[in-house]
């Protein structure tokens, strides 16, 4: 099989979290293929944010809590 007929599968999970340091919640994109979580802030309880504040960090989804999960 060549390389232009491999099927390339994505598979994400979304997850929102809350940073209590920060004290921020995330909606979160984690892709499974690189254990990468894409972070993006959806609202901050002691200070102002900006949605381009994205992160993007190596991730293991089975060693943390989150609040909810989606699809």
């Amino acid at each position: 099989m060549s390389f232009q007929e491999k099927e390339i599968v994505f598979c994400q999970k979304n997850h929102i979290d809350y940073d209590q340091i920060e004290q921020i919640f995330y909606y979160n994109i984690y892709f499974e293929i690189s254990d990468v979580v894409l972070k993006i802030p959806l609202i901050s309880l002691i200070k102002q944010i900006s949605r381009d504040e994205i992160k993007i960090e190596k991730f293991d989804i089975t060693k943390y809590t989150y609040l909810l999960h989606h699809k």
